[in-house]
Formats: C-alpha cells, sequence, structure tokens
C-alpha cells in the first residue's frame, strides 16, 4: 500500500511540474494613487507609473508575493487602509515620528530629495564646500531646509525651474536644488550639455510601502528585503534609468 501511494504522489507531483500548476504565491492587496498626490511629477507621471509596475512585477519574483494593485483617491488612500481595503499603500507619506506612530514604512524605493545641479564643467560636488557662493532654489521649495544647514551659502530664489536652470547654466549661480525627478528629466533632455548632477539626493523623501502599524510587519520586511537585493544586482537603478528617473 505504501508504495502505491508513493508512487501516486510522484505521479502527481510529476504531472503538476511539467503542467506549470505551481501554487500561487500570496496576494498582497496594494492601494495606489496613480496622481501621487501631494506630490506633482508633472510630465514624468507615466515615467513614476511605468516603473512603479515593473518594479512590483520584479518585487514579487524575489518575495513569492502577488502585488495586486487597487487604484484610489488620494483623499480616501489612507482612509482605505485603515478600514482594510487593502494590506498596504504605496505612498509619499513622510516617516515622522506621528506618522510613524499609526504606519510602518519600507525603505524608498524612490528617492525624491533634491539633488545638487552645477554647470558641466564645474569641480564642485559637494555644498560644504560652496560657502559664500551663490546657490539656487524654487521659491516655496522644502529644499530651502536644507540650505538652511548651511548659514554661509547665499540663496537665491526662482520662480520656474527653466529661470533656476537657466541661471546656472549662465553662472549666476554656482549651483542649485532641485527634487531628483524633474532635476533628471532636464539634465538629461534640454540642459544635456550645460548642467550636471553631482549630489544627491540630499534629503529622505521618497516613495515606500506603507501598512497599519503592526499589522503586516512581516510583508515590510520582505519587501525591504526584495529592495535591497535589487539594489545589490543593480536591477533598481537600471529600472531607474529605464524610466528616465535617475542619471
Amino acid at each position: 500500500m505504501r508504495f502505491f501511494q508513493a508512487a501516486f504522489l510522484l505521479v502527481v507531483s510529476f504531472f503538476l511540474s511539467s503542467c506549470g500548476c505551481e501554487p500561487k504565491g500570496k496576494v498582497v492587496r496594494i492601494g495606489i494613487d496613480p496622481e501621487w498626490y501631494p506630490i506633482s511629477f508633472g510630465a514624468q507621471q507615466s515615467f513614476v507609473n511605468g516603473y512603479t509596475e515593473e518594479l512590483l512585477l520584479e518585487a514579487a519574483r524575489y518575495t513569492g508575493i502577488d502585488f495586486e494593485k487597487y487604484s484610489a483617491n488620494w483623499d480616501s488612500l489612507l482612509e482605505g487602509l485603515k478600514k482594510k481595503k487593502y494590506d498596504a499603500v504605496l505612498s509619499s507619506l513622510p516617516p515622522y515620528n506621528f506618522n510613524q506612530a499609526q504606519f510602518d514604512f519600507s525603505e524608498n524605493f524612490l528617492q525624491l530629495g533634491p539633488v545638487l545641479i552645477v554647470p558641466i564643467g564645474s569641480s564642485r560636488n559637494d555644498l560644504n564646500k560652496m560657502g559664500g557662493e551663490l546657490v539656487g532654489v524654487l521659491t516655496g521649495d522644502p529644499a530651502v531646509l536644507v540650505l538652511n544647514q548651511h548659514p554661509d551659502i547665499i540663496l537665491r530664489n526662482y520662480a520656474s525651474i527653466p529661470e533656476l536652470l537657466d541661471s546656472i547654466a549662465n553662472g549666476e549661480v554656482e549651483g542649485g536644488l532641485l527634487n531628483q525627478i524633474p532635476a533628471t528629466a532636464y539634465v538629461q533632455d534640454l540642459y544635456s550639455n550645460k548642467l550636471k548632477i553631482v549630489d544627491g539626493p540630499l534629503t529622505e523623501a521618497g516613495l515606500h510601502l506603507v501598512s497599519l502599524k503592526d499589522k503586516n510587519h512581516h510583508l515590510i520586511q520582505q519587501f525591504n528585503k526584495a529592495i535591497a537585493q535589487m539594489e545589490k544586482k543593480k536591477k533598481l537603478q537600471s529600472l531607474q534609468q529605464k524610466w528616465h528617473l535617475s542619471n
């Protein structure tokens, strides 16, 4: 009897492996606002969404998790998480202390902080070496908080990205700070022979996976492990370059 049971199990195993009927991985419901409010990616929004789609597919390979996406409006995303419509959400929600009291955060899968831009022929590559020099920033941009840590730098405000980048290219200022996504797009395109990105991102702002506090800690750990493996194999950087989100 045991012989026939063993033979039966062997046949079943062979059938499953040959037909590709492998057990499905765990399904995790992910809420996402495709507009990414309050972040405005402008013309790069479709690139960010394409990158995110590929990243989840790649993360599924490392974790065995089937990430099932659900679109949501920005004003109902976190409420849906609290009501357990989703297991986790993708968000730019800052991991401040009061947010960490309610939510668990993964590592960033896309950095959004400001980067330092200088003329293409400049030897400057560090804000710490720019004391007494003019550095530009957009009016109202949180990047000014980075410059506040360097009181010896002279701040100049600009109303638009083209004005800021033109001033750097023309030598009116020694450099400027701009969030990584628009900075990469402009420097790789309109200013490819005039400007370069030399440092950053200079803050921890970014996109990450967010779950309710202590409810899906294992999911956050698995996601972090997948991101770490992708970084080690240069897959994360490759995807970001493919979608024009980093140098």
